[in-house]
């Protein structure tokens, strides 16, 4: 049995799909590294103390983000806690004193969020 889609269906079913595609490529473009082959990468280590987390890009240690790239760094403090700094190699972040900051990669990285009760 043949089931056959009306032309006004078929198209939209077509641009839905067309859509759909291009959506799923952006979003695998999104975590890609753009850099050339044999380029210099470093490792990023990140931590935090008692009292919150890191949610961005999370705890743990992210290897080979390329020279130059920058990183989005969020801290969220727990219930009764704020944000103090972020200490360890921190030459590159942007402002240490912000929860929500970045840090660009020019080499191989440990960073620790601080929290204290507020």
């Amino acid at each position: 049995m043949k089931i056959m889609l009306s032309s006004k269906r078929h198209h939209y079913v077509a641009r839905v799909s067309i859509f759909l595609v291009a959506v799923a490529l952006i979003a695998a473009m999104v975590g890609c590294d753009f850099s050339p082959p044999g380029g210099v990468r470093y490792s990023l280590s990140i931590s935090s103390t008692e009292g919150g987390s890191v949610t961005k890009p999370g705890e743990g240690a992210f290897p080979l983000y390329s020279e130059g790239r920058v990183v989005n760094l969020v801290a969220t403090p727990d219930a009764g806690y704020q944000f103090v700094e972020w200490t360890g190699d921190v030459g590159t972040i942007a402002d240490v004193e912000d929860a929500t900051t970045t840090v660009t990669m020019y080499g191989t990285y440990v960073i620790t969020a601080n929290f204290a009760p507020g």
